[in-house]
């Protein structure tokens, strides 16, 4: 554009002196030539020509008294046909550079004066008088030969936009519309400034989604996408104008507080995100219950370093996933050993399958009806070397975020199809439960590989149940029915977990091929503490029936929760009161002290 314009200039330059002649002196030459209006006439190409150039064309004399505009001018600046001569060119164009007010007489005079073409390319823009309208526009005013000059104004707005779009897009998260890490980046280091020659402070807190992969898993991503660009706008009203709200990534978020005088401030916006999250997120047509954790770290009393500021607040935020979901934490030196002993632990995961340093314990499911122990649930533990043995919410979480699921997971399945087999042949007919993750369910071929574990090891279908939470059947990027019908033709029965938390398809629940649900603990603890307490229990066994499924109770603790489920009609119960975890050997022992019947 630049070429184009500096190519016009020379252009008009050459035809200065026929313009000058034209326009300037069309009177005297009508008295002085008896061929004036011959001359008119041949320069009337050369007027067609200013007239159809793609820019506003301002001819003016020594002093920026305005002699001629064409059209593309007198459109540009509201004009009606043959205004607008006569008056000053500052008059005409009420132009600003970088916000300041431009004597565009004076830049005549100026240009004029020193023979030489001013351009500005870029900052400028035209606010026309009659409607207010502001235009972007490249313009140049080059010398004339006969004491005058020419502007030549382009409108570049659409060109502006562009490029204002491409800025935003490099430096905005295109989900959110919040600043990116890398705008970010430069949000924080003009903070650091601040803070620096203020004496003041400056916060960093890393806000997560907590359990923000069941949402995407169980509901698919475009729930997850709601979820996000919801969370985020929860998240900015809860700031100042001054500070700033990005998107670092996935459900991880950076808020940076500017201008603080008391490091108690940053805990209170960090309260204030956690309780405006808190309220139920309402995407189509579920209610969405979600957590935010929070870390924070302080400028400078954690670190003056920028990178080292968010790894420290980063660290924060995961020691408060850990402690408790929906919480926030300040940054404490302790947190970097805990981050490291992440790091072993993850790497020891790695290792422990091959050598042999998971185990499978079993804990007894009783049927309320007979009182006969008909089945056990397969708990996965790890024989941690000098660890101990580990419980799965020790470990589960790394091995989710690692993926080291599934081949552990296939592991799990092998091993309790093995051991069903044992019990058969030492007939014990238990059905034994299989708890498949989200990542498992859909994992391609997932009915092909359990069916090979099966045939392998000679167990019929029936003796083995998955169990798959509710909330998993939801993903519609996935076909979990399909799923399911394979498993039953495999001869499986499925039991549906977190029956009636908020996270399961409950309105939809009778289209899967379902044999069964397990009502959580958190209901069953609640039993026995009031006359009428049992009501939810109550409802949510009745639905499973009303649905043709069995209702079984986990968390069962004492002997009242175990009798009111029996007059409820609820069908099986597990828990603590029954059993706890157990070795294969265990089972077999408690079955002979109880000399049940054998059941499948």
């Amino acid at each position: 554009m630049m070429a184009l314009l500096l190519a016009l200039c020379l252009l008009l330059a050459m035809l200065g002196a026929l313009l000058a002649g034209q326009c300037w002196g069309e009177r005297q030459w009508r008295g002085r030539h008896a061929h004036g209006e011959a001359r008119l006439a041949a320069q009337a190409p050369m007027l067609a020509l200013l007239q159809a150039l793609p820019v506003a064309v301002i001819g003016t004399d020594r002093h920026g008294v305005v002699r001629y505009l064409n059209a593309r001018a007198l459109a540009m600046g509201g004009l009606p046909a043959a205004h607008g001569v006569g008056a000053s060119v500052s008059q005409l164009l009420p132009l600003f550079h970088d916000g300041a007010a431009i004597d565009a007489a004076q830049q005549v005079r100026d240009c004029v004066a020193q023979q030489a073409m001013l351009e500005v390319a870029r900052g400028a823009v035209l606010l026309r008088e009659s409607d207010g309208k502001r235009i972007d526009v490249h313009y140049s005013c080059a010398p004339l030969a006969h004491d005058g000059a020419v502007l030549l104004l382009h409108d570049v707005s659409a060109r502006r936009r562009a490029e204002q779009q491409l800025e935003f897009i490099a430096h905005h998260d295109g989900l959110t519309g919040l600043p990116n890490r890398l705008h970010f980046q430069i949000r924080f280091e003009h903070g650091i400034a601040y803070a620096r020659r203020h004496q003041s402070l400056l916060a960093v807190l890393f806000v997560d989604i907590d359990r923000f992969k069941a949402i995407n898993d169980s509901l698919g991503h475009d729930v997850g996408d709601q979820v996000l660009a919801e969370f985020a706008r929860r998240v900015q009203q809860c700031v100042r104008k001054v500070d700033t709200v990005a998107r670092q990534g996935g459900d991880e978020f950076i808020v940076l507080l500017t201008e603080l005088h008391d490091p108690h401030d940053a805990t209170r916006v960090a309260e204030k995100i956690i309780a405006a999250i808190a309220a139920p997120f309402v995407i189509d047509q579920y209610s969405l219950s979600v957590a935010a954790s929070v870390g924070v770290a302080l400028y400078p009393d954690d670190d003056d370093d920028v990178d080292a500021l968010i790894e420290k607040a980063d660290l924060a935020m995961y020691a408060a996933k850990r402690h408790a979901s929906g919480t926030c934490l300040r940054y404490a030196p302790r947190m970097q050993t805990q981050s490291y002993s992440r790091t072993i632990l993850e790497t020891a995961l790695r290792h422990a399958l091959e050598r042999n340093e998971f185990v499978l314990q079993y804990q007894p499911c009783m049927d309320l009806a007979t009182g006969a122990i008909t089945g056990v649930k397969a708990l996965l533990r790890w024989k941690h070397p000098e660890l101990g043995l580990m419980m799965p919410l020790d470990f589960l979480p790394v091995l989710e975020e690692s993926a080291l699921i599934l081949p552990v997971g296939a592991w799990v399945l092998a091993t309790a199809v093995e051991q069903a087999k044992r019990w058969i042949a030492q007939d014990h007919r238990l059905t034994v439960t299989v708890s498949l993750s989200a990542r498992q369910f859909y994992q391609r071929d997932i009915a092909r590989n359990v069916g090979a574990a099966l045939d392998a090891a000679g167990v019929p279908g029936h003796c083995i149940e998955m169990e798959i939470a509710a909330g998993t059947l939801i993903d519609h990027s996935h076909d979990g029915e399909a799923i399911l019908r394979q498993f039953r033709q495999l001869g499986m029965t499925i039991c549906i977990s977190d029956f009636g938390t908020g996270d399961g398809p409950l309105h939809s629940l009778h289209r899967f091929p379902v044999d069964a649900v397990k009502i959580e603990k958190c209901f069953i603890d609640e039993l026995g503490e009031s006359a009428d307490d049992g009501a939810m229990v109550r409802a949510m066994v009745a639905m499973a029936h009303t649905l043709k499924l069995r209702a079984i109770a986990g968390g069962v603790e004492n002997a009242r929760q175990l009798e009111l489920l029996a007059a409820m009609g609820c069908d099986a119960a597990f828990g603590y009161h029954l059993g706890r975890a157990m070795a294969p050997d265990g089972v077999e022992a408690l079955l002979k002290a109880r000399a049940a019947p054998a059941a499948c």
